[in-house]
C-alpha cells in the first residue's frame, strides 16, 4: 500500500526527494523534466480539460514515455470525440482522496469514464505501442489529481504486481481515519516542499520514484516498466 511505502520515510527525507526532483541547472533547464510534466503549456487539466492535444503527449514524454505516430494521430483525431465524452464527467475539480465509494465506482472502477479512456489508449486488440506506464502518464496529465502514475519503480516500491487494480488500491489508502492522517501528512510534506502545485498522487509518485531509483539517477528513462540507458 502507498501508506506503507511512505511510512519507511521521514516528512524531511520525503520533502526533500521532492525539493531535489524540482532542481533547475546552471543552464536554466530542469535538473529532471518531468518537473515540468504538470505546468508544460498550461497544464493538461487547465487548458483543453477535455481533450488530449499534442501538448499533452509532449509532457508525458518529460516523464520518460514514448507516444508513437499512429498512437498519437489515433488518439487526437480518430478518438478525440470518444475521449472527450468520457473525460467530461471527470470533473477537474474531483480529487481521489475526496471520492465515496459510489462515486469511485462511478468514475473509475471497470465500466467507468477513467476505464473507457484507459481501454482505448491501450487499443488492445490493435496494439499501437501504449503499455500501461504510458496510458497512466497521459491520463495523469489530464487529471492529476484523480488517477496515479504507474511506472515499474513505484510498483516495486507499493508491491503491485501489475497496473491491474491499482486505482482502488490507492483510493483504499485514502479511507478511513488512517486516510485522512495519511492526507494530511502528503499535504504537510507537499508544503514543505515548496511546491503546492502538486495533487497529493503525485507528491507519492515523485517521492517512491526518487526514493526507489530517481535520486541515484538523474536520466529519466522508464518506459512501461523497462529501464533503457540513454
Amino acid at each position: 500500500m502507498p501508506i506503507d511505502a511512505m511510512e519507511r520515510l521521514s516528512d524531511e527525507v520525503a520533502a526533500g526527494h521532492i525539493q531535489k526532483y524540482f532542481e533547475v541547472q546552471s543552464n536554466g533547464r530542469p535538473l529532471y523534466t518531468g518537473s515540468r510534466f504538470e505546468n508544460f503549456a498550461g497544464g493538461g487539466d487547465f487548458v483543453e480539460p477535455n481533450r488530449i492535444t499534442a501538448a499533452d503527449l509532449i509532457a508525458v514524454s518529460m516523464l520518460s514515455v514514448h507516444v508513437p505516430g499512429q498512437a498519437a494521430l489515433g488518439i487526437m483525431e480518430e478518438l478525440d470525440g470518444k475521449i472527450e465524452a468520457l473525460l467530461t464527467p471527470l470533473a477537474v475539480e474531483l480529487r481521489l482522496e475526496n471520492l465515496t465509494a459510489e462515486q469511485f465506482s462511478e468514475l473509475l472502477d471497470y465500466g467507468s469514464p477513467a476505464d473507457g479512456i484507459w481501454q482505448l489508449l491501450r487499443q488492445k486488440k490493435a496494439t499501437w505501442g501504449i503499455g500501461q506506464t504510458t496510458a497512466s502518464k497521459i491520463l495523469a496529465r489530464k487529471r492529476p489529481h484523480l488517477v496515479p502514475i504507474y511506472d515499474s519503480v513505484v510498483k516495486d516500491q507499493v508491491g503491485l504486481r501489475d497496473s491491474g487494480g491499482q486505482w482502488v488500491r490507492w483510493w483504499e489508502a485514502f479511507q478511513g481515519d488512517k486516510g485522512r492522517q495519511f492526507a494530511m501528512r502528503l499535504e504537510s510534506i507537499r508544503e514543505a516542499s515548496g511546491q503546492s502545485h502538486l495533487s497529493l498522487l503525485r507528491v507519492i509518485d515523485i517521492v517512491l520514484w526518487m526514493d526507489g531509483h530517481g535520486a541515484a539517477k538523474v536520466r529519466e528513462t522508464v518506459d512501461d516498466g523497462k529501464w533503457k540507458t540513454s
